[in-house]
This record gives structure tokens, sequence and C-alpha cells, in this order.
């Protein structure tokens, strides 16, 4: 007798099987990695009220001012660069600080493509420290927002950097997840960005 094997449930099957890869990946992509010199890139997670997946949120000084700091984190553009997983950067409209950009993250080594059409402006200035901010407009993840704060000390010779990011990719695994890959996102970004304000302050 033949067999028969109903095409629901082996769809259900092929289903489970991706998402369970799917986990994996993510899961070993969010392990903890320290690198020799950035035990200075501090790291964790903050709440978001109304839901379970929590901020992605890192501090760091970088020995460059904040005049040398700034023009990197608002060079949109060419955030493909140097930003940790980003395979697209493009501006589609700009004035001074203020832009509306297209982006595109490869996540779960390479697993997904994550886009989106991000609003990026400078808040007015809370006293000395200057605030950048991105907030989604469309895409094909459920919410997107990042801020980094910059505040000059030690006398202006160095910058402190402070950046949140939350992602809800609307993926059918645990927030938990998602709340170690913003942490982990969180901090490969500053240390990404340390690397590309010491690129671009070289002397040539």
């Amino acid at each position: 007798m033949d067999s028969y094997c109903d095409p629901r449930q082996t769809s259900r099957m092929t289903k489970t099987t991706f998402i369970g890869l799917l986990a994996a990946a993510l899961l070993a992509a969010t392990s903890p990695v320290h690198a020799a010199g950035e035990a200075d890139v501090r790291t964790g997670q903050i709440a978001e009220a109304g839901s379970s997946i929590s901020w992605g949120h890192a501090t760091a000084v970088m020995d460059q001012p904040i005049d040398e700091v700034l023009p990197v984190v608002v060079d949109y553009a060419n955030y493909v660069h140097f930003m940790p997983n980003f395979t697209k950067s493009k501006v589609l409209a700009q004035r001074g600080n203020r832009a509306m950009v297209y982006m595109e993250v490869s996540v779960a080594s390479g697993t997904f493509t994550l886009w989106g059409q991000l609003k990026l402006s400078e808040s007015p200035a809370e006293g000395e420290t200057r605030v950048i901010e991105a907030r989604l407009l469309d895409g094909n993840l459920d919410a997107f927002s990042a801020s980094w704060r910059l505040t000059p000390v030690d006398g202006g010779s160095r910058t402190e950097v402070d950046f949140k990011i939350y992602v809800d990719p609307d993926m059918p695994l645990p927030s938990s997840v998602f709340s170690r890959e913003n942490e982990r996102a969180a901090g490969n970004t500053l240390r990404a960005l340390r690397t590309r304000v010491t690129e671009t302050t070289q002397p040539s």
C-alpha cells in the first residue's frame, strides 16, 4: 500500500524545522564575544514599556573630541562601510543632520535581510550633549528605534557615546533572543564606531 503524507503536515514540519534552525543561528550569534581592548564598551538591556523585548544599550568613551565623532555618526550614507551587518545604506533625502535613509541589515548569519526606511534627525541639544535619533517609517520588521547621545568629557578632549537600539523583527522566536541581539548590536555598533572614528582622524 502506498504511503500518504499530508502536505499540510509536511508544511508544518518544514516551518518548524526552519524556525528551529533560525533560533539556533540567532542564539549562536548572540553568544558573548570579548576581544582585547573592548572591555571599556559597557553593554546592558533596558526594558521597553508594553514589550517583552528590551532595548540594547552600550556606552563607551572615544579618544577624539565630539567634533570628530559627530560627523561619523551623521554620515548615514557610509554606514554600510563600517556598521556591523549593514549591506546597504542609501540617503533618500537630507537637510543638515535630518535625513530619510533606506537601510538593509543581514541577520542570523545571512539567513534574513531586514530592511527599513528610517527618519534620522538631530534633537535639540541637552546642554553639551548632541542627540541623534532614528525612527522606522516603513520596513519588514515590527519596530526599530535607535538613539546616539554624544557628550564631551575630559575638558572636551574626548567624547562619551551612549547608544540605544530597539529592534522587533517580527519573528516567531523567544523575546529573550531579540533582547540579547539588541544588546549585542549596541556593543558591536560602538566598537565599529570607535574603529571608524580612529580611521577617519588619522593623518593620511
